[in-house]
């Protein structure tokens, strides 16, 4: 029996070069695209945070600065309201929300003043310590409840190097503390 192998490449036939099809290019995509905190006060800074594959663009809506393709990058924004931002890449976008809030009221700072005439004496010696309060219900010295004052001074006699703590208790029940050391030589 004989084998016709003529037409076959294996067996030495007419080779055919096939040409493979270009891979298509990756399609850009948003990996990532975040605010941090997401919630903030009126006033405050929150980050924006971003991450594309494959872009050769990136956009921000409402625009804020020149962005660029970045696996990841983080910028400061300080929206005045309630904000929806939209990142866009050819092909794709993602939205996220920074909530602005009211300004976050301030803690009152109920001590004012809380100072020592020197800050190193001699064992013995007296030194000067002088406190002022505002909005404070009561107040403690080392453990001892001093008055609330705007403004009062008083002697203490330091025989060893003593850290003064002043404790204060505020009308609307929150607390705060200074610490105020006097070295003795």
């Amino acid at each position: 029996m004989i084998a016709v192998c003529v037409l076959l490449p294996s067996c030495g036939g007419p080779v055919t070069h096939e040409k493979k099809a270009a891979a298509a290019p990756a399609a850009a995509k948003i990996t990532s695209f975040y605010a941090s905190p997401p919630s903030i006060h009126k006033g405050e800074e929150t980050l924006l945070c971003y991450g594309v594959e494959d872009a050769k663009w990136v956009k921000l809506d409402p625009p804020l600065e020149k962005l660029t393709p970045s696996f990841t990058r983080c910028f400061t924004v300080k929206p005045e309201k309630t904000t929806h931002y939209t990142l866009s890449v050819e092909g794709a976008s993602r939205g996220v929300d920074v909530t602005v809030g009211p300004p976050a009221s301030k803690p009152v700072e109920m001590i004012r003043l809380f100072v020592a005439d020197k800050p190193e004496a001699a064992a013995g010696e007296r030194v000067t310590l002088c406190y002022g309060l505002v909005k404070a219900k009561s107040a403690e010295l080392n453990g001892k409840s001093v008055p609330v004052a705007e403004r009062r001074c008083f002697q203490e006699q330091v025989t060893a190097s003593t850290k003064f703590r002043l404790v204060v208790k505020g009308e609307d029940g929150k607390r705060q503390e200074a610490d105020l050391s006097v070295k003795v030589k």
